[in-house]
């Protein structure tokens, strides 16, 4: 881990069921959304959808670089008056869209033991923003972003537990595959949080799956749980902080707040934003005649 005189950096990865449609079910369980709500707060660069089946160019352009990872850039957070900077990937598997097969690579690991790897590596890799990006890896429009040095050391991982209904998908498979990799991730002797995702599409029964599975015996005291929602923006945040405070083995200041209570307060924020703004158009907006581009750009910060 990484010293800063400001603050540290926490280089975090991203885990969670993945595979081909027939492993993971019709869709993902939400690690792409996760990491994009991370490390991009503001709403229009939240993007909802995000894709594994690729085309041979897509995979080898230099965004996904030939790898089952993705690069997610960095950000920095301040909990308590100190700065905490994180370098985000995502562990994942990419699909041909041809053969419907994970790409072979050089690496031939099973996405339980690949995932939990101590370090990724990747010269000339750059950061991922959007699927749109793919094939445009040149363009103006995104920012060019080398991972640091082409590697990083990982000091914790972050992993996924979808709670919503998913076709094609048992939660009992789901649970064994989680399961498989908190295991692996435990023998590293790094720190491990599990996030629900999904929870404002969640299932109760779900929801007590996770709950069961992280108090089990081998889990129990060792892997602590946050419910989360990235297109609500619900413990997100939260759920990273804690990592880099079990990687950091200082005390979180504030207490993790259960999905229900994060979601009232959430959604009381943005009815006061939503009033804030709104006072704001008609204080400053005054001809009907007005063209919206023009006074957002005068009314942006």
């Amino acid at each position: 881990m990484a010293r800063r005189a400001e603050g540290r950096t926490f280089n975090v990865s991203v885990i969670g069921l993945s595979g081909t449609e027939r492993e993971k079910g019709q869709y993902g369980v939400g690690k792409s959304c996760l990491c994009n709500r991370f490390l991009n707060q503001v709403a229009d660069n939240y993007y909802q959808e995000h894709i594994s089946v690729l085309s041979q160019s897509d995979f080898a352009g230099r965004v996904i670089n030939n790898d089952h990872f993705l690069y997610w850039g960095s950000v920095v957070k301040t909990d308590d008056g100190n700065n905490f900077a994180f370098h985000v990937v995502e562990q994942t598997e990419f699909i041909d869209d041809v053969s419907f097969s994970p790409f072979k690579t050089a690496r031939t690991e099973t996405y339980i033991k690949r995932a939990v790897s101590g370090k990724v590596q990747s010269a000339e890799k750059l950061m991922y923003i959007c699927k749109d990006q793919l094939g445009m890896e040149t363009d103006s429009a995104y920012p060019q972003v080398l991972i640091p040095e082409g590697k990083l050391t990982i000091d914790g991982f972050l992993c996924c537990f979808d709670v919503s209904k998913v076709p094609q998908r048992s939660i009992e498979k789901q649970v064994e595959f989680v399961a498989a990799l908190l295991n692996n991730a435990l023998k590293t002797k790094k720190p491990v949080v599990l996030a629900t995702t999904k929870g404002d599409a969640s299932c109760t029964e779900y929801i007590k799956e996770a709950e069961k599975l992280i108090n089990r015996k081998e889990f129990k005291g060792n892997v602590p749980l946050v419910e989360t929602s990235a297109h609500e923006n619900i413990n997100i945040e939260a759920a990273f902080m804690l990592l880099a405070h079990l990687i950091d083995r200082t005390k979180a200041k504030s207490k993790i707040l259960p999905f229900l209570d994060a979601r009232k307060q959430r959604h009381e924020l943005l009815e006061v934003a939503k009033e804030a703004y709104i006072h704001l158009l008609r204080t400053n907006v005054t001809d009907p005649k007005a063209i919206w581009g023009a006074w957002k750009k005068k009314l942006e910060p």
